[in-house]
């Protein structure tokens, strides 16, 4: 069971002559018992308690004197009753497709069925206080400086620049292929060349949710690039070894 949180406030114990207040330190828990309150060990050596079950009392020493507190007889019967029955909670046999940016309802977040209800709740708090991290649209990925880090691609000069035949597509791609484009152009991620070096024809893919997707087709100019000489370093091993 996970605590919701942690909450502090004082409470007061009192015969109805002598009493003492002391700050107490509670665990909010999602649970239904027979008790709202319950002192642990630490409150009772806050207020430095001497509870006696034969005496069924309880002895909290005060400025004044000792405050004896007794049991309530009628109390103590009906809280041994039976407890409250706790509703069971529909386990969730498949993922939760979870809208995290109401401007955005298509893209959903999916949350798999094995996360319990209190993570999972916590888990939607948390990307709802970061939801400005997530690029929503291709203008939200603003990119990096170039005069902090630039790329380039090590193209070997002898290659002689390879310009892809037009490739023909269905109406519906091309309309998503068109849609893509001009989304990026918008955002300043892609640039229009007039005469080009290099051609190579887009691909449209369909998505797991009916969209399209659309991607290049660099094989050409993968094959004029030359491998690196070193292999790349394995994830299972970096995550390991942080």
């Amino acid at each position: 069971m996970h605590p919701r949180g942690v909450i502090s406030f004082p409470v007061t114990l009192s015969d109805g002559v002598h009493s003492r207040t002391e700050e107490v330190e509670f665990l909010v828990l999602p649970v239904t018992s027979r008790h709202d309150i319950i002192l642990g060990r630490e409150a009772i050596g806050d207020f430095n308690a001497h509870p006696s079950t034969a005496h069924g009392a309880v002895g909290v020493p005060t400025c004044t004197g000792v405050a004896i507190i007794h049991v309530n007889r009628h109390c103590f019967a009906t809280e041994s009753s039976k407890p409250t029955k706790i509703p069971k909670q529909t386990l969730r046999t498949e993922p939760e497709k979870w809208v995290l940016n109401k401007d955005f309802p298509d893209q959903t977040v999916t949350i798999g069925p094995a996360i319990s209800g209190i993570v999972r709740t916590f888990l939607k708090q948390l990307l709802s206080k970061n939801v400005d991290v997530f690029a929503w649209q291709p203008v939200d990925m603003t990119g990096v400086p170039r005069n902090i880090a630039e790329h380039k691609l090590r193209v070997n000069p002898l290659f002689t620049p390879i310009v892809q035949k037009q490739c023909k597509m269905g109406p519906e791609q091309t309309k998503a292929m068109n849609e893509q484009v001009q989304d990026l152009l918008q955002a300043g991620i892609i640039l229009l060349i007039r005469y080009q070096t290099w051609v190579a024809n887009p691909v449209i893919v369909p998505k797991s949710n009916g969209a399209w997707r659309m991607c290049i087709d660099f094989k050409d100019l993968n094959k004029s690039c030359p491998k690196d000489c070193y292999p790349l370093p394995e994830i299972d091993l970096k995550v390991e070894s942080g």
